[in-house]
C-alpha cells in the first residue's frame, strides 16, 4: 500500500506535529511532500521583498525565489527530515526529482507542467525509507517555485500511489454554506463553483489533476474525492 502525504507551511510550523500527523496516516510505502507558504512569506518580510500573488500562486522574481529556496530548504525541509528520523522514521531528502517549466504569463520563476522522477522515488521506497520532496522545482534554465499541491499530484501520479492526502489547518473543502463537503467526484465542478477562492484553487486543480492522473482516492482534511 502506497501513500502520498502532502504537508502544508501552518502545520509545519511545529515539525513534531507535522510528523505525528504524517505518523497517523502513513503506509507501507509513503512519500511526502511539503510546501512551506508561512515560512516563505516570513523570510519574505525579513529580507523585505514584496510580493503579490494571482490566483493563488505566488508572483515570484529572482529574490522572491531567493526566499523561498532559503525557507524551504534551510528551514522547513531540513527540520522535517531531521524530526522523523529523531522520531525513528528513516526519512531521505530529496530536493532535485522533480522538474518543470516556467509558467506563462505573470507569475514569473513560477513552474508548472510538474513531473517527478518516479525511478528515483521507487529506488528510495524500495529500500524501505520515506522520501521527503520540497516544492521547489529544476526548471530549464534555473529553479522553480512549484505550488506544493502540484507537486504532490505530481509525485502521486509519478508513482501511481492508492492515495492522495492533503494534510491541511483547513477542515476539508466548503460548500457555499460553509458547510464542509464529504464526499466529491467532480473537482472540476468544484473549480467553477464561486465559493471557491485563493488557496483552495490550487489545492483543487491538483485534486484534478491526481484524478485525471490515475488516482483513485484523493482526502482533503475530512473532504474524500474518489
Amino acid at each position: 500500500m502506497s501513500i502520498v502525504v502532502k504537508v502544508g507551511g501552518a502545520l509545519l510550523e511545529s515539525p513534531a506535529k507535522a510528523v505525528e500527523e504524517i505518523r497517523r496516516v502513513a503506509k507501507s510505502r509513503t512519500a511526502v511532500v511539503h510546501g512551506g507558504g508561512i515560512q516563505i512569506t516570513r523570510m519574505l518580510e525579513r529580507m523585505n521583498v514584496a510580493c503579490g500573488f494571482i490566483e493563488g500562486l505566488r508572483v515570484t522574481d529572482e529574490n522572491t525565489l531567493a526566499a523561498a529556496a532559503a525557507a524551504l530548504l534551510g528551514e522547513v525541509h531540513t527540520a522535517l527530515v531531521q524530526e522523523l528520523r529523531r522520531q525513528g522514521v528513516a526519512a531521505v531528502g530529496m530536493f532535485g526529482v522533480v522538474r518543470a517549466s516556467r509558467k506563462v504569463g505573470p507569475w514569473g520563476l513560477v513552474g508548472t507542467d510538474v513531473k517527478a522522477d518516479a525511478k528515483a522515488l521507487h529506488a528510495i521506497l524500495d529500500a524501505g525509507q520515506l522520501p521527503v520532496i520540497p516544492a521547489l522545482a529544476l526548471g530549464q534554465d534555473s529553479l522553480l517555485n512549484v505550488n506544493g499541491d502540484e507537486t504532490a499530484a505530481a509525485v502521486a501520479v509519478a508513482l501511481q500511489c492508492e492515495e492522495l492526502v492533503f494534510l491541511t489547518d483547513v477542515e476539508g473543502v466548503k460548500d457555499a454554506a460553509g458547510a464542509v463537503i464529504d464526499r466529491s467526484t467532480r473537482p472540476d465542478e468544484l473549480l467553477k463553483a464561486s465559493f471557491v477562492s485563493g488557496g483552495m484553487i490550487p489545492k483543487l486543480r491538483a485534486v484534478k489533476a491526481a484524478m485525471d492522473g490515475g488516482i483513485g482516492a484523493v482526502r482533503v482534511g475530512r473532504t474524500f474525492f474518489g
